[in-house]
């Protein structure tokens, strides 16, 4: 109301004017069109906050066609999200700056409050014993687990401990509660954007009765609000549950069951658009499939094998979907986990990764790498991804057309 207040100017008589949409008089004279080009350079979050300045504003910052360009223009300047008994956003810009601590901003999330399983289960236990007092700082024990299943275009799925998958924009805070799926059982999931459709859209495998086998999954579709099942797969799990969006598509690690191909491990890649799987053949020397796993290099898909004892080895698809391009690089790192998070900008030599639980910018080229702090509680395993700041709204989605 304040700020209602304020974008009202004095007219001669000293009599209150108001001026057109309650915009500030700085900009009422202003073309809409220039209006918007400025509104277009600057954060998301700045024009949130602009929101509440006039109607103009406002109208102007929920415009899908404005939130269309404005994700467009700053799909490059992306953050790092981490989950750790919380959820934090970081900066990547300072990194490659002699910046070794990296500062995050804490999250309000969906269920943010809920207590997780193990501080339940403990309070439990000291009623059951009548009320029994336990010496723990049971809020280090709240919120103990999010899982994030992947981004797009600055909507994030994740999953909290309790309470089932939302999609949830980190920069406004709204987000939205994914329905339950066809079937509760399923651990791997993927999150991705259908251009064709202009959708949104998670995938969840479905676990056979013995839970040894994937013969169905589930698709969720953000336009529809509901969820649909795909017949026919005859995959089974192997390491890594959380696909990998690329090229329009959500890749896994998975086994084939017997009889169906020579080579039993592939990588199971599914089809944004038309909805349908398709396998991707391994590398000759792709190693012990159990170690395994899907990542996204530089904007290209590529295997990562880690092994406790054991060189990190890296194949990497330079073509995508052409299985001769498959190129093997040898890391001089000796690791038993490995993910690529984010390539630098300012070096393309320079990739953020996750190494056993340690944040490290490694540089390809000099076989160098600098350890890396974040100033928040984080345990030694931890979650991260990235994503670009954006104005999409998971409740009020409409024909976004990009995908980032």
């Amino acid at each position: 109301m304040e700020a209602t207040k304020r974008l009202r100017r004095r007219g001669n008589d000293g009599g209150e004017v108001k001026t057109n949409d309650e915009a500030s008089p700085e900009f009422s004279d202003f073309p809409p069109e220039i209006i918007t080009e400025i509104l277009l350079r600057l954060p998301a979050k700045s024009i949130g906050r602009f929101r509440c300045v006039s109607k103009q504003f406002c109208s102007l910052s929920s415009d899908l066609r404005f939130v269309k360009r404005h994700t467009e223009r700053n799909a490059g300047n992306r953050k790092l999200l981490v989950s750790s008994r919380n959820l934090y956003t970081v900066e990547l810009d300072s990194i490659g700056e002699g910046i070794r601590v990296l500062a995050a901003v804490e999250l309000n999330y969906p269920l943010k409050d809920e207590p997780g399983y193990l501080a339940e289960k403990i309070r439990n236990y000291a009623r059951e014993r009548g009320g029994l007092e336990l010496n723990l700082n049971l809020q280090l024990l709240r919120r103990n687990r999010v899982e994030i299943i992947g981004s797009s275009n600055g909507l994030v799925c994740i999953y909290p401990e309790k309470g089932g998958a939302f999609l949830f924009n980190p920069t406004t805070g709204e987000s939205k509660k994914v329905p339950e799926s066809l079937s509760y059982k399923g651990e791997p999931y993927g999150f991705g954007f259908d251009t064709l459709s202009d959708d949104y859209k998670v995938v969840k495998f479905v676990a056979t009765s013995d839970n040894k086998g994937y013969h169905n999954a589930d698709v969720y579709s953000l336009q529809r609000d509901s969820w649909r099942r795909i017949d026919g797969l005859r995959y089974k799990p192997v390491y890594s549950t959380l696909g990998v969006r690329l090229n329009g598509a959500i890749h896994w690690v998975v086994k084939l069951e017997k009889g169906q191909s020579q080579k039993r491990v592939v990588v199971a890649a599914f089809d944004l658009k038309t909805e349908k799987f398709r396998d991707i053949q391994l590398p000759d020397d792709a190693g012990d499939y159990k170690y395994l796993q899907v990542a996204n290099l530089k904007g290209h898909l590529c295997l990562v094998f880690c092994d406790l004892g054991k060189q990190v080895v890296i194949w990497v698809m330079n073509e995508y979907g052409v299985e001769r391009s498959w190129s093997k690089i040898q890391l001089d790192m000796f690791y038993s986990s490995m993910t690529p998070l984010w390539s630098s900008t300012k070096n393309d030599e320079e990739v953020l990764l996750e190494l056993e639980g340690n944040l490290v910018l490694y540089n390809f080229e000099s076989k160098t790498r600098w350890n890396l702090k974040i100033n928040c509680d984080i345990r030694s395993t931890f979650m991260a991804n990235t994503y670009v700041e954006s104005l999409i709204s998971p409740n009020s989605y409409g024909n976004n057309g990009i995908e980032i």
